[in-house]
């Protein structure tokens, strides 16, 4: 059953979104692209349901029923708030699964966090059509210690976008392509959509194995996590 969140940002912008409940202490946070919305996910999510994660869904600012203007360069706050949620809750593992400029905004996040002890940290990244790297510098974006599986189409600028991202990566990275022009969440409705599924289960699973660097520094200080969080009990 998916259940209303909503969420209020740093900047004061409330967000909302759809959690599905699982017994396990492994969350996914799915970023969707620009244009898109919560339900692009939906695929995704039946097909990840048996593992039992937590699968949070959030309408990033200007998109679907969240409040604010469309803004990419402070997109990367509202993937904040999807990791806060998920800490508060004590998640063990926590991987952010987002697309396009939401993959963009994710790396963002990241090295934000990873710079400011006081931010919550995700443990894993799954990154589909990362993208455009228009005014980004990869070399900045680099994921530092997070495992992190980047899928793409095999055909256009994605795939060198995608390339870009994965050799400025630190840490475990793979790279999976598929001989296709579809793009982001698209990938997932098309052909290649459940073999895609199958890949970002098996990294997941392997990985909420492992911890990451988000659960040991949670571990260290537990009291970081602070955001406004409503309708997830």
């Amino acid at each position: 059953m998916r259940e209303a969140i909503q969420a209020t940002t740093e900047d004061g912008v409330t967000l909302r979104g759809e959690l599905v409940r699982g017994p396990t202490a492994t969350w996914i946070v799915c970023i969707h692209d620009a244009d898109g919305d919560i339900d692009v996910w939906h695929p995704l999510i039946t097909e990840l349901a048996p593992e039992g994660w937590n699968m949070l869904a959030l309408d990033l600012r200007g998109h679907g029923g969240s409040d604010g203007t469309a803004e990419q360069t402070l997109y990367h706050l509202d993937v904040g708030v999807g990791v806060d949620l998920a800490r508060r809750h004590c998640a063990e593992h926590v991987s952010i699964v987002a697309a396009g400029i939401g993959a963009m905004a994710a790396l963002e996040s990241v090295a934000r966090a990873l710079d400011d002890p006081a931010r919550s940290l995700a443990d894993s990244l799954v990154l589909l059509s990362p993208g455009p790297l228009t005014g980004s510098d990869p070399a900045r974006l680099r994921g530092d210690g997070l495992a992190t599986m980047i899928i793409s189409g095999a055909h256009g600028s994605q795939a060198a976008d995608a390339k870009s991202i994965q050799q400025a990566s630190i840490g475990w990275t793979i790279g999976v392509t598929f001989a296709t022009d579809t793009r982001s969440t698209e990938l997932l409705f098309g052909e290649v959509g459940a073999h895609i599924a199958d890949k970002i289960g098996t990294f997941l699973r392997e990985q909420s194995t492992l911890g990451g660097p988000g659960i040991e520094r949670f571990r260290s200080s537990p009291n970081v996590v602070g955001r406004d969080v409503r309708g997830a009990r």
